[in-house]
C-alpha cells in the first residue's frame, strides 16, 4: 500500500493501537492466530517490561476486530462493512488488511515504537479523528468498500 492511499492513516492507526494497547483482544478468522504470534513475540522483545499482550479470539464473518476486553468495547475494525462511527475503520478485505497492518506494525517495532518520538508517523502524537479519516476515504474511489 502506498503512503498516498487514503486508507494509509487508518492502517497506521490500527497498527499503533495493536502495539500500544496493553489489554487487547484481536478477533478474526482462525488463520489470524498463527499470524499474530510472531508479532506478539517481536513486541515482547522490543518491550521486555510489558506484561500484557494481545490475545486472540475467533470471530464470525469477514472482519478483524480490536476489542478492549476490560469493557468489551470495539475499538477498531478491518472489514468491508462499516462499523459504528466511534470505531477506527480500515475498509479492506481481511487478508490484504492484515498484510498491511503486519508490515506497518513490524516497521514501527523496528523503529522502536512506542518508545520513540515521531516514529509513529505524521499526527501520531495527537488524537485520532475518525470522522476526518472516513471522509477522506469515502471521497476517494480506493477507500470505498
Amino acid at each position: 500500500m502506498r503512503v498516498s492511499d487514503p486508507r494509509w492513516p487508518a492502517v497506521r492507526e490500527l497498527a499503533r493501537t495493536l502495539l500500544r494497547t496493553q489489554s487487547l483482544r484481536v478477533v478474526g478468522p482462525s488463520w489470524l492466530e498463527q499470524e499474530l504470534q510472531p508479532l506478539t513475540l517481536k513486541l515482547s522483545d522490543v518491550q521486555p517490561a510489558r506484561t500484557e499482550f494481545p490475545t486472540f479470539g475467533i470471530g464470525v464473518g469477514e472482519a478483524i476486530q480490536f476489542i478492549n476486553p476490560d469493557n468489551n468495547v470495539l475499538m477498531a475494525q478491518c472489514s468491508q462493512d462499516e462499523p459504528a462511527s466511534n470505531v477506527v475503520w480500515l475498509p479492506m478485505e481481511v487478508v490484504a488488511g492484515w498484510t498491511a497492518l503486519f508490515e506497518v506494525a513490524t516497521d514501527l517495532l523496528d523503529a522502536g515504537y512506542p518508545g520513540c518520538l515521531g516514529c509513529g508517523g505524521p499526527h501520531s502524537e495527537g488524537g485520532w479523528d475518525e470522522h476526518e479519516s472516513r471522509q477522506r476515504m469515502k471521497s476517494s474511489s480506493t477507500g470505498t468498500p
